[in-house]
């Protein structure tokens, strides 16, 4: 599930696409981080985070950039 999502903010947002192994063999990793280190799951959290809101300002400013160039 985690890895479609991914899969469509790559492709979506970077222009390029990763084999499902790669993506799963990512959140293995780090989940063993997370096991190991527990103190990076705020870390991971926070890059998480900004990621995901960068990419969604990105997102719906072009939205409101094609709605604004359609309307005219």
């Amino acid at each position: 599930m985690a890895e479609k999502a991914v899969q469509e903010a790559l492709k979506k947002y970077l222009g390029i696409s990763a084999p499902r192994i790669v993506i799963g063999v990512l959140m293995i990793v780090f989940g063993i981080l997370v096991i190991v280190r527990p103190d990076l799951v705020a870390l991971l959290i926070g890059i998480y985070l900004l990621i995901s809101g960068i990419l969604t300002v990105v997102d719906e400013m072009m939205r409101s950039q094609k709605l604004s160039e359609a309307s005219k």
